[in-house]
Formats: C-alpha cells, structure tokens, sequence
C-alpha cells in the first residue's frame, strides 16, 4: 500500500469553514452602501448648520432694520425749521455700483455723546457708503448741533453707524395734499422752505440666498411741523 504525503501548499489550498473571505463584488457593495450613508448624514449635518446661519443672519438684519428704522422716525417726527423756514434736501450719492439718495435736514433729535450735555436743532444727515457688492451699504447718521447761520459754531458728534449690509434704501415723500415725489429739495422753487408732510422708508438688505429677494422693511413717517403755513408765519 502506497502512502500519500499531504504538501503544505495543499494544506493553505484547502477552504475552511466553506468561505476564505469577501469577494470583489461585495466590497464594492458594502463600499456603495457606506457612501449612501455618509452623504445622506453629511447632507443632513450641512442642512442644519444652514438654516442655524440663515435664522442668524436674518435675527440680525431683523434686529438693525428695527433699530435703524425708529431712529430714523425719531428724527423725521422731531424735524424743525429756523429763521422760519425748514431746511430738507435729498440728494444722490454713488457707492460703487449702486446709487443710494442721502438725506439732510434740521431736527430736534440731536444725541449727545460727550459730556457737554448741548441740546438743540441738529443738522442731521444720513449717508450710504460701500464695502462691497457681497457686504452691501452700510447706512451712516451723523448729528451736528446747530448753532445759527455760523457754521463755525457748529458742534459735531460724527458719524454713527445705523446699518449695513444695505442692497438699497428708498425714500418717497408727500406733501400736504398727499402728492408724492421722488426727491425733495427745500431750496428749490416747488418746495421752497417747506418740508415734505409724510417720508416713507424703505430698507432693503442682501439675502446672501437669494440677491432677488432681498429682506425688505417699510415704514412711514408723519412730521407733524412740516405744515406750510406754521412754518412760515412762525418769522
């Protein structure tokens, strides 16, 4: 009887347990399944930080639009005239791109920042400067106390930031019959010396998600002084 010697190569050749291990096939199985999951839990993570942005970007153009809009009421419901006559001028700026109408008048709302405590008409004015197409306007109120025809005594508090990321700001005024205009000019001869009765405000801020539909906010403002009549006879 002759005897077979079982050689090591056929010992590492034998199957064991059935399976020796995963296919090709199956890993690029289990590799697509994986990949699914991953971008599905990925999508999900991304999306929630998205919307914790868009709430927080949107808290915060919320939040300037309130407070630069009842500042500027503040100062258009305080609005006076001198020497019996009030002083109103809407004027067209250029800040990179974009055109945005800049606003001056005399008012009571002066703010004091320092320790001086002076009180008194203010010669208020509202700029719009640029940063950038992506950043927007920002929106500048600067307060100088007015003190007469001298403007070498006139007190200056600067200029204080009200908003930015302006993608346009919109003035409409009406004079006492409800009339509306597109700019108004004091110094001219349709509205000499007079201020209009009614001034609507419109703020509109980037929506980085969307430039076509910006975050709008509209107010109106009635300037109970602004009357003809007062203003003139007051001389």
């Amino acid at each position: 009887m002759r005897k077979h010697f079982v050689s090591a190569a056929e010992i590492h050749a034998a199957p064991r347990g059935g399976r020796a291990g995963f296919t090709l096939l199956e890993i690029l199985v289990a590799i697509i399944i994986l990949s699914m999951v991953l971008t599905t839990v990925y999508a999900a993570y991304t999306g929630t930080f998205r919307i914790i942005n868009q709430t927080r970007y949107s808290d915060e153009v919320y939040g300037m639009a309130r407070t630069a809009l009842t500042r500027m009421s503040e100062d258009l419901a305080s609005m006076c005239g001198y020497d019996g006559a009030f002083s109103f001028v809407s004027t067209t700026g250029e800040s990179g791109e974009r055109e945005f109408m800049n606003l001056s008048f005399l008012s009571l709302a002066h703010i004091s920042f320092d320790n001086r405590g002076t009180s008194g008409a203010a010669s208020i004015s509202y700029t719009v400067t640029k940063e950038s197409e992506d950043t927007g306007g920002i929106l500048i109120r600067t307060d100088r106390l007015h003190s007469g025809d001298d403007e070498s005594e006139t007190h200056d508090s600067g200029g204080h930031i009200l908003c930015n990321r302006l993608q346009s700001i919109i003035y409409t005024f009406y004079d006492e019959k409800g009339e509306s205009f597109e700019t108004w000019d004091s110094g001219s001869d349709s509205h000499k010396d007079r201020a209009p009765a009614i001034v609507s405000i419109s703020l509109n801020f980037i929506n980085p998600d969307n430039k076509d539909n910006p975050y709008a906010f509209v107010t109106k403002v009635y300037i109970p002084t602004a009357g003809v009549d007062d203003a003139t006879e007051s001389d």
